[in-house]
C-alpha cells in the first residue's frame, strides 16, 4: 500500500445542497483509492456558467496489490 497526494477540481452541480456536498466528494475521490484525510482548499463561482468548482486536496491510500488508485495503469 502507498499514500498518494492528489489535487483535484470537482464541478459543485446546482441541484446539489450543501448538506449532501461531503457524501458527493466523498463519492468522486473514492474513484481514485481510499481516502485518509481531505480537504476543500477554494470555491470558485463561474458567473458565465452560473457554476461553482471546488477544488480538494487529499491524501489516498492507495492498494496496488489490486490495481487500485490514479497510477495503477503504471505499477
Amino acid at each position: 500500500m502507498n499514500l498518494e497526494f492528489l489535487e483535484l477540481d470537482l464541478d459543485w452541480p446546482a441541484e446539489l445542497s450543501l448538506f449532501d456536498l461531503k457524501k458527493y466528494i466523498l463519492s468522486k475521490l473514492i474513484e481514485y483509492g481510499e481516502p485518509l484525510r481531505w480537504a476543500i482548499t477554494s470555491v470558485t463561482t463561474n458567473s458565465e456558467k452560473k457554476s461553482q468548482v471546488i477544488s480538494v486536496e487529499v491524501v489516498l491510500i492507495i492498494n496496488q496489490d489490486k490495481g487500485i488508485g490514479i497510477n495503477s495503469e503504471l505499477s
